[in-house]
């Protein structure tokens, strides 16, 4: 009765040597910026096992908390301080879609989907929310029947490689085949044995219990799923101390009808021994040992329980593929999480003031919140000021070219008669991109300040700017290089010393252990960081430094500047250039009631919030004006 079922099984082993064989690096990047956050992993029916995978797995390799939620929770529970990541096997799932949404709008960060699909509406979501990172990771071995068994070992799998490549952990000790994993992982010498060993207790009993180690706790998630999903049976979860507390009760009330299924790790050997030999004699046991890196163990259990339920279905007399829904189920399915009218306006200038940290009710703020409006859309600029890192290309794109949207947006400005500054804290890399993204004859309206204004040039001026550099025995950059907590690729010359951190480090965090190095290294020098990096600016230069060269060079007189950036908050490197009533930030702001806004649209960030204010400040003759609304729409 189980043949669609069984044959989803036979198959899993092209699955998994397909998921040990993908390109994880877009994955991987996602990880990265998960590493230093707690999480909230999204999932609903099948892929809810997924994201209980994902919680655990993140848990072990980041210390960071995490756990599974459904997409109704994420919905109903707004302002948790956490990251969050969808799960879906085809981007489809209404529910999915509705939680990504409500999580882009309300500016979650970081804020993922993976999904084993192409074109999927989730990825044409993400395609409108820019700052998040929807992977879609297709294969023709992802398909499932009604539960999901290929998709879900395919995501696991592929999550175990990319959180083991961000934690520095090699891949290539996973078993390379279904029947290794389960030989190597487990106390059965293949999958073969997991049938026998479920049917002899499963058997003439009514009810299953499964006793599982923290490590298996996604499979027994899982089992529970399959079980009432498929109506195989009934089946009741709990990990090896919750089980002792209660649950002894319904031992000693209905041992000849109940089995237990034990899922137990080497790691908690005597616990599991015990626990076990204490059930009373007419329930029937069936203990599985697992042993091996936890990551591994969670995938070994996903697929035991996948088997585990082919000989529930067997017994059962059903397909746990083909089950068949009733008509109420799919009315209930198409239910959907109840979306409320969305009124940009109000959406929009809560998101604002959740970005200054404050009560999106609040009647003061709310008027300066309308203030920084009339402000913008009222004023005539002299000349507008950019970041490059953060504001006019992210982490994702800061290696390539400058994306052809901003390109176009600048060099409108420059055509328009605009005068054009670009900070950053690179040296030569910016102006060769932006050259190359610029018509050559705009290059005398575009004036750099490279290494945060120490050096200011003409974008014309294709000579890069050397600053002396510095001997690799300088004891900045010796100590930068051997701190654990920095990445080690120490930049340095005169005027500037820039590192990053390792994975799973925060910024803020390694901008900390920077402060102490320089403290007791007797070096002076501010401070300031990126989304990526820390720069010790030893020449007191800053941003401001390429404003009033601009002055200079353009003979401007003392009417505003727009600044653009995207770290507004000390120690951030935009924070003296936006720390001004004209100052907008594309992602962190200050708490000023008068400076430093963000005000794109909710869920618009980073370079797509820059292309957002650009589109929408016009020059003339007399100067630039703003035309911003408050009911945008991403």
């Amino acid at each position: 009765m189980a043949a669609h079922y069984l044959n989803e099984l036979s198959r899993l082993d092209e699955t998994y040597r397909a998921a040990l064989v993908m390109d994880v690096a877009p994955l991987a990047a996602c990880v990265e910026r998960w590493a230093t956050r707690p999480m909230r992993m999204v999932g609903s029916g099948g892929s809810f096992s997924a994201a209980r995978y994902a919680a655990d797995l993140h848990e072990s390799k980041t210390g960071q908390l995490a756990r599974a939620a459904t997409p109704l929770e994420v919905v109903s529970k707004q302002d948790l301080d956490s990251g969050l990541a969808c799960f879906s096997a085809s981007g489809r799932n209404q529910d999915i879609v509705a939680a990504f949404r409500v999580a882009a709008r309300r500016e979650d960060e970081p804020l993922s989907a993976l999904v084993l699909a192409a074109d999927s509406p989730l990825e044409k979501l993400g395609r409108r929310y820019g700052y998040a990172d929807v992977v879609s990771m297709g294969h023709g071995s992802f398909a499932d029947g009604f539960l999901a068994v290929a998709s879900l070992l395919g995501a696991a799998v592929l999550l175990a490689r990319a959180y083991r490549a961000v934690c520095g952990q090699s891949g290539r000790d996973m078993p390379g085949s279904i029947a290794e994993l389960i030989a190597r992982t487990t106390s059965m010498s293949g999958p073969g044995e997991i049938p026998d060993e479920a049917n002899s207790v499963m058997r003439g009993r009514e009810h299953v219990s499964v006793l599982y180690s923290t490590e298996l706790a996604a499979a027994a998630v899982d089992l529970e799923s399959r079980f009432v999903e498929a109506a195989l049976g009934s089946l009741h979860i709990a990990d090896l101390r919750n089980f002792g507390h209660g649950r002894h009760f319904w031992m000693a009330r209905k041992a000849r009808e109940t089995c237990v299924l034990a899922l137990l790790s080497e790691a908690q050997r005597e616990l599991g021994t015990r626990t076990v030999s204490l059930l009373p004699k007419d329930v029937a046991v069936a203990p599985i040992w697992f042993r091996g890196p936890s990551d591994v163990q969670g995938i070994a259990g996903l697929v035991v329980g996948m088997f585990v339920a082919g000989s529930a279905a067997g017994l059962a007399g059903v397909d746990p593929a083909n089950p068949g829904v009733p008509v109420f189920g799919r009315r209930m399915y198409h239910l959907g999480v109840q979306r409320e009218r969305v009124r940009h306006g109000l959406v929009n200038r809560a998101a604002a003031l959740r970005r200054k940290g404050v009560r999106t009710d609040d009647p003061g703020w709310v008027a300066r919140y309308e203030r920084a409006l009339r402000r913008f859309n009222s004023s005539r600029y002299e000349a507008v000021v950019v970041d490059y890192d953060g504001t006019l290309c992210d982490s994702r794109d800061r290696c390539g070219p400058l994306r052809a949207e901003v390109a176009d947006e600048l060099s409108r400005l420059a055509e328009e008669g605009a005068v054009v500054g670009v900070a950053t804290g690179r040296g030569p890399s910016a102006g060769q991109e932006l050259r190359a993204a610029l018509p050559g004859g705009l290059h005398e309206r575009v004036l750099v300040g490279y290494y945060n204004g120490a050096e200011v040039r003409a974008l014309a001026d294709d000579e890069d700017p050397i600053v002396a550099g510095v001997g690799a025995g300088n004891v900045l950059v010796s100590a930068f290089a051997e701190d654990p907590m920095l990445d080690g690729a120490v930049r340095a010359n005169a005027a500037q010393v820039t590192t990053g951190v390792k994975p799973g480090v925060r910024v803020e965090d390694g901008a900390e252990e920077v402060r102490l190095l320089m403290r007791e290294l007797g070096v002076d020098g501010e401070i300031v960081t990126s989304a990526h990096s820390i720069d010790v600016c030893l020449a007191g230069q800053s941003k401001l430094d390429l404003l009033e060269a601009m002055r200079d060079a353009f003979g401007l007189g003392d009417g505003p500047v727009l600044r653009i950036g995207d770290r507004g908050r000390a120690p951030g490197n935009d924070w003296k250039l936006l720390d001004d009533p004209h100052g907008l930030s594309v992602e962190t702001v200050s708490g000023h009631p008068e400076r430093c806004w963000s005000l794109s649209p909710a869920g618009v960030k980073g370079p797509q919030a820059a292309v957002h204010y650009l589109r929408r400040l016009a020059w003339t003759g007399r100067g630039g004006r703003l035309r911003l609304s408050g009911a945008s729409r991403p």
